[in-house]
């Protein structure tokens, strides 16, 4: 019988209220905190005093706080951040009940029409770069206007969806403006991914075998302290980095598609393998594998191994995992960009059941 990852045991991947995170890297970070994606939180650090690169960080969380990605965008360039979020999304924010700010409501309810003329339907805000600090610009009535960040700091009660003790690092320059760089952000806040260096990430790099359990064993919030048993069945283990979180894996049925006598941790891992493990993390995760829709629709299942099938269907029919032109491309290699999606929103379905 299969082990359970008990939800008594984690350490990191704590998502509540629909988005949310509670992690601690490695056991001993500072604890993350993304709130649910309905309130609208102050940060606790004085904007006027970050750092560009920390509000370049802050808002690649925040945007994943919103149900609906058109709610907010941003635009990332190598020195400027443009962020831009809907009156209506704003709007929609205080009316689900969870308000914390009543009174910045009625002043919204009050002053709507004016700021409509101000700003139209969205108030928008451009952040550059200026050595380690940064100048602030808002668009309105028509032009961009310089703002002072005392007037930042209002703006990001409304705009932030994080309450954050940002990680030392994490800013990344070959992510800047990358489809994937907020996943990133995610997942290197949770203590679930590092860089290549302190500075790059290589997004469209290949994921290993042994990368790939190493991620999902983060996520798990398993402690190679507490959960190794003993080495794992591979006969390829000694002297690998991650032999350890490979054996407690093991244990755990998370590694069944790796199902030879050796593991080859250094080997780029493929599309199916990575979709197999992470339908088997959901189950160890206590998540109702067995009642879920597995209905795989992709035009090239015959080209999939018979086990990873079913895999590949939940993940697809939950909306962690899509193709491209009605294909999945199973034996191809995984990127890491796309391996952060799919991790960040594998994390956020186990939360919500």
């Amino acid at each position: 019988m299969k082990k359970t990852i008990l939800a008594g045991a984690l350490s990191i991947a704590c998502f509540t209220g629909g988005f949310g995170i509670q992690a601690y890297a490695k056991g001993n970070e500072d604890v993350v905190n993304i709130i649910h994606p309905k309130q609208v939180v102050a940060a606790t650090n004085q904007v006027q005093s970050m750092s560009y690169q920390d509000v370049y960080k802050m808002l690649l969380l925040s945007k994943l706080g919103f149900d609906n990605e058109d709610d907010l965008t941003l635009v990332t360039t190598k020195n400027s951040i443009t962020v831009k979020i809907s009156l209506k999304a704003i709007m929609e924010t205080y009316a689900d009940g969870t308000n914390l700010f009543p009174e910045g409501e009625k002043a919204l309810q009050e002053n709507l029409a004016e700021f409509k003329k101000l700003f139209g339907d969205a108030i928008q805000m451009r952040i550059t770069q200026s050595g380690n600090s940064f100048t602030v610009e808002i668009f309105t009535a028509g032009k961009w206007q310089a703002a002072s960040k005392e007037d930042m700091n209002d703006l990001i009660t409304v705009f932030n969806r994080a309450d954050v003790n940002l990680r030392p690092g994490g800013y990344f320059t070959d992510a800047i403006g990358h489809w994937a760089e907020s996943y990133i952000q995610v997942l290197y806040q949770a203590g679930i991914v590092t860089g290549t260096t302190d500075t790059t990430f290589n997004p469209n790099g290949q994921v290993t075998r042994g990368q790939l359990a190493a991620m999902i064993f983060r996520a798990s919030g398993l402690d190679v302290n507490e959960d190794y048993e003993g080495p794992a069945s591979y006969k390829d283990m000694q002297g690998f980095w991650g032999a350890k979180e490979v054996a407690i894996l093991q244990e755990y049925g998370l590694l069944e598609i790796f199902d030879g006598e050796y593991f080859e941790p250094n080997k780029p891992a493929t599309r199916e393998e990575m979709a197999h493990v992470t339908a088997s993390y959901l189950e160890a995760m206590d998540f109702n594998v067995a009642s879920a829709n597995k209905n795989n629709t992709f035009s090239d299942k015959n080209q999939m191994r018979n086990e990873a099938v079913e895999a590949i269907g939940l993940l697809q029919q939950l909306g962690i995992i899509e193709g491209a032109n009605g294909k999945f491309n199973p034996k191809a290699n995984l990127t890491r960009a796309q391996f952060s999606k799919i991790l960040t929103l594998t994390l956020m379905m186990a939360s919500e059941e």
